[in-house]
Order: structure tokens, then C-alpha cells, then sequence
């Protein structure tokens, strides 16, 4: 999927990406699951930003890409020892370690052309991540 090698070329900071998913937790819950609602918001995020052109483009698509692959995970018990959940519902507060390793991981072609992160290399970034300063 030479699409996906796109967009995992395209470097996404751990801030930028972690400033993304608090963008998408502040929105009005109705429109969270609204992919066009939540692309206007990213895209306006990231002019703001001064982010334009192309670089524009592909950094809002591999942030929501990212996003979704950490939405897919979280759902699962993959990182279940590194959230916490809101009293909002459909908000999840991730540890800083998730996003970073989200920030790094490489997205992989699951199904029907979806995206997502290998659950178990993801596990094992974030592990390494976490170690790396001690608290793993």
C-alpha cells in the first residue's frame, strides 16, 4: 500500500500528535465520531500551526490515521495499564508513553484497507519508551 508508506513517512511529532488528541477529546461529543467534523477541526488545528501544501495534507492525514489506530487500541486491552477513563463518556485519558510510541509506531494495513498499529510491537514501543526513563 504505497499510500500508507506515505504516511508513514511523514514524521508527526509526540506533541503535535498528543495537541491532536486533545483537539479531538475537546470536541462536542456528537460530533467526535464524525469524520468530516473531525478533519475540518484537524486541518484548522494545523493552519493555525502554519502547516500548508502538501505538508499540510499528509500531516492531517497520518495524525487521524494515528489517532484511529490508538482509538483501535484502546478498545482492546492492549493499553489498558496506561489509561484512564473520563467521567465523559467516549474520552480516555492516554499516558504520555502511549502517545509517544503512537507518535513513532508504523501503521500497518489490517482489513479492507483500514489501519492500524501490530498490537504487540506497539506494546513492546511503549514498554521501551517507558524504560527509558525508569518506570517501566
Amino acid at each position: 500500500m504505497a499510500f500508507l508508506d506515505r504516511v508513514n513517512r511523514t514524521p508527526v511529532s509526540p506533541k503535535l500528535l498528543g495537541e491532536a488528541v486533545e483537539l479531538f477529546a475537546n470536541m462536542p461529543p456528537e460530533d467526535r465520531p464524525v469524520f468530516e467534523a473531525r478533519v475540518i477541526q484537524l486541518f484548522e488545528f494545523l493552519k493555525d500551526k502554519g502547516f500548508t501544501g502538501r505538508r499540510h495534507s499528509d500531516l492531517a492525514l497520518a495524525i487521524n490515521f494515528r489517532i484511529t489506530a490508538i482509538a483501535q487500541l484502546v478498545r482492546g486491552d492492549h493499553v489498558k495499564g496506561w489509561t484512564l477513563p473520563d467521567r465523559e463518556e467516549g474520552v480516555t485519558h492516554l499516558h504520555a508513553d502511549v502517545i509517544k510510541a503512537a507518535a513513532k509506531e508504523p501503521l500497518i494495513e489490517y482489513s479492507d484497507n483500514a489501519v492500524a498499529f501490530d498490537e504487540n510491537s506497539f506494546v513492546r514501543r511503549v514498554l521501551h519508551v517507558a524504560q527509558a526513563r525508569g518506570r517501566a
